[in-house]
């Protein structure tokens, strides 16, 4: 007859059995959940390519750790026979089962925030016309526009249709304005089949509704709107309207023998840029009388050169930041790094600051913030393993969100005064991201001409694996 053991060698025996139990949980989630990630989430990419999925390094480690933990409470609690227990199994199985919880804790706290699709839009289809661009409205209510030449859709907080806004019959939306200054948007329409522009609208974007329409013959380029202004350029002109009612407010003459490519609206200041034979001149006229203010010969490089803010008055050319002072002169120029104007969607100009992505070394690209009010170069922010940058927007705080892309993609948003993110940044999973997009908020829209993207999307914080 088999004397009973002592009440503390039992209790002994069963915490050792418990305990192997939670630690071979734990151990067989981690190694399932490393073969997830090495399986599944790496793909093509290696992890000398910055390929490793974020946090697979220390995952293998701790289930090393938990097997090697297991292995060693297996063997004392068969030294201590606490296995022919009925009740101690009862409970080991049950701490195992709860130690399966702080063991995912553990996992989702090492990969760090993901986000996956949430809901999007159809796409267009083959057929549909090239989009121009996007807005937003009020971030409070979550509205998006997007504009095609045949159409201005807009999208509500859920991502439905909201509006739509129809191009002319047998004509074309042209082209949109950057902005939309007291929820108006600005749209350059041609109602023949001819040079595209000869019909100026301004939107409510809210609602959809035209506001004020203006026929202007051989419209040129981008609508723009500072403060109450809105301008446009014409191939003998440039022209301001009110942006409330519409009513010409000034027409002033392009300089002798030039044609306008650029113009832009501030407050104070309007900016022209229009070449001439060869060269490229920066005009600047008054913004309430529309009188010649001055006259700057822009230098010109591979790229051409653009308007980067009407007030302050500042440009890019030959790859470097002008700033202007109210007299036309450029401010000391600062040892900053190359300013790239190709591609429009690597700026964001939020405030005084210039925001832009610029090539490092051939190698991958940085984002550098530039001062608009004396062109200093204020900070300049590295993503590890991320060579390009996709978007830049503002978010609803104030920090600047960028997207950039890797082996993975990632969301960050930045500090704007020092660049430094708040946080780790945030892996989007397979999301139906077309060449050119842009981003307000948790939602994307796609701006390529393909029409088989979704041409809006949201996205949310993945629970799950």
């Amino acid at each position: 007859m088999d004397t009973p053991l002592p009440l503390v060698k039992r209790l002994g025996d069963h915490v050792r059995l418990a305990a192997a139990c939670a630690f071979t949980a734990v151990a067989v989630l981690y190694a399932v959940l490393c073969i997830k990630l090495t399986v599944a989430d790496m793909s093509d990419v290696v992890c000398s390519s910055g390929g490793c999925p974020r946090g697979l390094g220390p995952l293998v480690l701790w289930a090393l750790v938990a097997g090697l933990a297991a292995g060693g409470l297996w063997w004392s609690a068969v030294q201590g026979r606490g296995y022919r227990s009925t009740v101690g199994w009862v409970v080991a199985v049950a701490v195992a089962l709860v130690a399966l919880w702080p063991g995912w804790l553990g996992f989702s706290w090492l990969r760090g925030p993901h986000m996956d699709l949430f809901s999007y839009q159809v796409p267009d289809g083959p057929g549909a016309d090239k989009p121009l661009g996007s807005w937003a409205g009020d971030p409070d209510s979550g509205f998006v526009i997007r504009a095609r030449a045949d159409a201005v859709t807009g999208y509500n907080g859920e991502g439905r249709h909201g509006w739509g806004f129809p191009a002319p019959a047998g004509g074309a939306v042209c082209a949109m304005s950057r902005g939309t200054p007291s929820g108006t948007g600005l749209l350059t329409v041609t109602s023949a089949e001819s040079t595209c522009g000869n019909r100026l609208v301004a939107v409510d974007i809210t609602s959809g509704k035209q506001r004020w329409t203006k026929d202007i013959p051989k419209l040129v380029g981008k609508p723009s709107a500072g403060g109450s202004l809105v301008v446009t350029a014409t191939a003998d002109a440039v022209l301001a309207h009110d942006l409330a009612t519409g009513a010409e407010l000034w027409r002033s003459p392009l300089p002798a023998g030039a044609a306008a490519s650029e113009v832009a609206a501030g407050p104070d200041r309007v900016l022209l840029l229009a070449r001439t034979g060869k060269s490229v001149e920066l005009v600047a006229f008054d913004a309430r009388t529309g009188a010649l203010a001055w006259r700057f010969p822009m230098p010109v490089g591979y790229e051409p050169p653009r308007i980067v803010s009407a007030s302050p008055a500042a440009a890019v050319g030959d790859g470097r930041l002008l700033v202007f002072d109210d007299g036309g002169r450029p401010r000391p120029e600062s040892q900053a790094p190359y300013v790239p104007t190709a591609d429009a969607t690597a700026w964001l100009v939020a405030g005084d600051v210039l925001y832009a992505a610029v090539p490092e070394r051939e190698e991958r690209e940085v984002l550098a913030a530039f001062s608009l009010k004396d062109g200093r170069h204020l900070w300049t922010r590295t993503f590890d393993h991320d060579w390009r940058i996709r978007a830049l927007a503002a978010d609803r705080t104030g920090r600047i969100a960028v997207v950039t892309e890797g082996a993975y993609t990632h969301l960050w948003h930045l500090d704007p005064h020092t660049g430094k993110p708040g946080g780790e940044s945030t892996v989007l999973r397979d999301l139906p991201l077309g060449e050119s997009f842009a981003l307000y908020g948790r939602t994307f829209v796609n701006l390529d001409d393909n029409g088989r993207l979704p041409p809006i999307f949201d996205i949310d914080p993945v629970l799950g694996w």
